[in-house]
């Protein structure tokens, strides 16, 4: 078993002669992780937060009072950005408190004797003695000679609020796929950020339709700027010409506003229509690789093991799977996304979105 580092999506195969677990990803980090910015905006609103919450059961804050208001309180949604509940809010706290206090270490599976750290829990393993039995008898059934027993699946994929779209290009091609998602699969109240090129290319495999494109399309607007700054200043050049920085606008990336609870309604329908399962409400526990049978997968003691070729980890940054392959690691940097709303604008000048832009100094402590 195979890992590739620093990634976020992970690919586990497992068929026939050998088995890869590795990741992709593309993301950008920027600050350090104990910059003041990151280090005291969660941190001092939280703060306030719970001991207004815990000090008097009466009053509450403006931003809970606001979050409570928002619509979609009726739970939060899967993948990221999609939970906007105030309890929400405050996991959220807890989780960037915990990182921020957590001390990276080293552990070495191939050293013997005392280390570190103790070793990482296994929620992948090829090895027969962890894991869960049910899962690796499921294998062994398939591997018996004169079994009529066969993989479930050729492919499942572990989380739907993006998965569901890989899934759906998949199934198009002949394979037989199952979705994985810990809860409900749909989407969340707020809008994606896409390119029109891009959806035209899910068009293009299939994966979406022109009326998926024309219902989904909430927002458009010519282009989005980028920009880093230390003041906010109108700027020519780069940042050793003027000494403040640079923006640009980029035109059609980005720039359209759409709809997740449509797309992945309508692409989940499309999906099962053609012989896909969903199983929502599904956690899963721990995944066996043998590298001449496939993978089984865990999802609870009551629950047969599913068993599939390939599984892909569409989990995001929370997957314990991704956890597994960070065990010890601390991230370099965190780059903060912080989103808001605000109507009353003219829209003769208001005619551009922002993809990330900055107009104070980047500070590292």
């Amino acid at each position: 078993m195979k890992w590739l580092r620093n990634s976020l999506a992970i690919v586990i195969y497992a068929n026939g002669s050998h088995s890869f677990l590795g990741n992709y990803r593309s993301t950008s980090t920027w600050g350090s992780i104990n910059s003041p910015p990151f280090r005291s905006s969660l941190s001092a609103l939280s703060e306030t937060e719970t001991s207004t919450a815990t000090s008097s059961t009466t009053s509450k804050t403006r931003t809970q009072r606001i979050m409570e208001n928002m619509p979609g309180q009726e739970g939060d949604a899967g993948g990221a950005g999609s939970a906007t509940t105030y309890s929400a809010f405050l996991r959220a706290e807890e989780n960037w408190k915990r990182l921020r206090d957590s001390t990276a270490f080293n552990y070495d599976s191939k050293l013997l004797g005392d280390q570190t750290a103790p070793p990482p829990i296994p929620f992948v393993t090829e090895d027969g003695g962890s894991g869960s039995p049910a899962c690796w008898d499921a294998l062994r059934e398939v591997a018996t000679e004169n079994s009529d027993a066969e993989l479930d699946y050729d492919v499942v994929v572990c989380g739907g609020t993006l998965g569901i779209f890989i899934a759906l290009s998949l199934q198009n091609k002949g394979h037989k796929v199952c979705v994985l998602e810990g809860g409900e699969l749909r989407g969340r109240e707020q809008e994606w950020n896409i390119s029109m090129n891009e959806m035209e290319e899910l068009m293009e495999l299939g994966v979406l339709t022109q009326q998926d494109i024309d219902e989904a399309v909430t927002t458009e607007f010519p282009g989005c700027r980028s920009g880093f700054k230390n003041k906010e200043a109108p700027t020519t050049g780069g940042y050793f010409e003027n000494g403040i920085g640079y923006e640009v606008v980029t035109p059609n990336v980005l720039n359209l506003g759409v709809s997740p609870d449509y797309l992945i309604r309508s692409v989940g329908e499309r999906f099962q229509k053609l012989g896909g399962i969903v199983l929502e409400n599904t956690r899963l526990k721990g995944v066996v690789v043998s590298e001449r049978v496939g993978a089984a997968l865990d999802i609870g003691e009551s629950a047969k093991p599913i068993t599939a070729k390939l599984v892909l980890d569409c989990m995001g940054n929370a997957s314990p799977i991704s956890r597994q392959q960070r065990y010890g690691k601390k991230p370099d940097g965190v780059c903060a996304v912080v989103g808001t709303c605000a109507g009353g604008y003219d829209p003769k000048s208001n005619t551009q979105g922002d993809i990330i832009y900055t107009n104070t100094e980047i500070q590292d402590k």
